[in-house]
């Protein structure tokens, strides 16, 4: 499973030094039903209208121990002149997994990073731009040693901070050897992408970057056509939706207490709130999540995103959460679906990147982590304030304005023709 780079033949530079192909490297691809996945096919598809994109991404034909749920309709939304190469992820057995969970590998994908190293003669056969992605690390470690073994210039995105997320708790013990693999990808990249502002002064803080080496893309989801009017103004109900993965990252069953907690000191807001969560049926969601379904909670399982949007557009209130500080560089991509559709927010945050965008653009209300009472007032607060909640619909407006797809396209463009010219 270790792949050895110390004795790696190292090609010569193109010499004409301009690339028009990009080697985009994301493991989590359609029609894997995930937000990384979602937003990789999203910046595939804008670059294609610039450059010759190639995908390298997993074709994970086993289970595992960590399992997606497919959304087969997201690979009719992939531009057709993109080349998308699926390499096998078979981790049968789940020692790749098994290592990950206990600290001593980076990513649970090195087995694929593997077998991407193994087909590398017949994957990267002209010269051009390797561009990876964070998450997964395993991106990032097979464009490192591609971009050092042809002499291809790098681009890496990071929207979370590697070393932080994968140092929580007991495994802060293994930060050195995280910061290491960190600083062997970070070093190596011509230029670096990250969502934000806080996460780019760490990184030059912690490796002693020059400031233009790194630039600041926020998150991207697909553009929506949306119609004036989206939501059912002649409900009966308020509803509060999340949609998405249900993890300990999140912790989601935070907003079903806050519910049960409120309707039981407010009876009659029983009648007129519904709170409806959609996604996978993990074993997350069976031990920690089921139980707290009750009456005037819905579950409706996993959902093609083209549905999950239109739960969003006709949703009063969305839902967003992230369970500790590790988080805080952290901008989940259901936060611009909620952007996009004017959906007004309810979140459960630590401080960081998608907390102050929401307080900073008064596009919602916002409790710290784990805080059940504030909460439970917060949904009060906006369960009966028709008026609060146009506020922060109208608000989006200008949050869109900032955070829209095409501008954050325009970012890779030119990093990528920096690197190219």
């Amino acid at each position: 499973m270790v792949m050895s780079y110390s004795k790696l033949t190292i090609l010569p530079k193109n010499k004409s030094n301009t690339y028009h192909k990009i080697y985009f490297i994301a493991g989590c691809f359609p029609p894997f039903g995930r937000g990384n996945s979602i937003t990789n096919s999203c910046i595939a598809n804008h670059l294609s209208k610039y450059f010759s994109i190639d995908v390298v991404c997993i074709d994970r034909k086993d289970g595992g121990l960590i399992s997606y749920q497919e959304d087969q309709s997201l690979k009719k939304g992939i531009n057709s002149k993109i080349k998308v190469n699926r390499i096998n992820a078979s981790d049968r057995f789940g020692l790749n997994q098994i290592f990950y969970i206990i600290g001593f590998l980076p990513c649970y994908f090195l087995n694929w990073a593997l077998n991407v190293w193994r087909k590398k003669d017949l994957l990267f056969t002209e010269p051009g731009i390797v561009f990876a992605v964070y998450p997964v690390f395993s991106d990032l470690i097979i464009a490192y040693l591609i971009s050092r073994r042809f002499g291809y210039p790098l681009l890496v995105d990071f929207r979370d901070d590697f070393s932080g997320v994968m140092s929580r708790g007991w495994r802060k013990i293994f930060l050195p050897y995280y910061r290491l693999w960190e600083k062997t990808v970070i070093k190596k990249a011509d230029k670096i992408s990250v969502t934000t502002e806080d996460l780019k002064n760490d990184l030059i803080s912690r490796y002693t970057l020059k400031s233009d080496k790194i630039t600041v893309v926020y998150n991207v989801v697909p553009t929506l056509s949306l119609s004036k009017q989206t939501r059912q103004e002649n409900k009966n109900f308020l509803s509060v939706v999340y949609a998405g993965a249900m993890s300990r990252v999140q912790k989601p069953e935070i907003l079903l207490k806050a519910y049960k907690k409120l309707v039981s000191r407010n009876i009659d807001l029983k009648d007129i709130l519904r709170v409806e969560f959609y996604g996978p049926e993990s074993p997350y969601f069976r031990h920690k999540i089921q139980k707290y379904i009750v009456e005037g909670c819905h579950f409706g399982g996993f959902l093609p995103q083209a549905e999950v949007i239109q739960r969003v557009k006709s949703a009063d209130i969305g839902f967003l959460s992230l369970s500790e500080s590790t988080y805080a560089y952290a901008t989940p991509t259901k936060l611009f679906d909620y952007i996009q559709t004017s959906t007004p927010i309810i979140a459960c945050l630590p401080k960081g990147a998608a907390r102050d965008i929401i307080e900073n653009y008064q596009i919602g209300l916002v409790v710290d982590v784990d805080d059940e009472n504030g909460l439970s007032e917060a949904l009060q607060d906006l369960a009966e304030n028709s008026e609060l909640r146009m506020v922060f619909a109208d608000n989006m407006k200008h949050a869109l304005a900032d955070f829209d797809t095409e501008s954050q396209i325009v970012k890779w463009k030119k990093l990528l023709e920096d690197i190219s010219n």
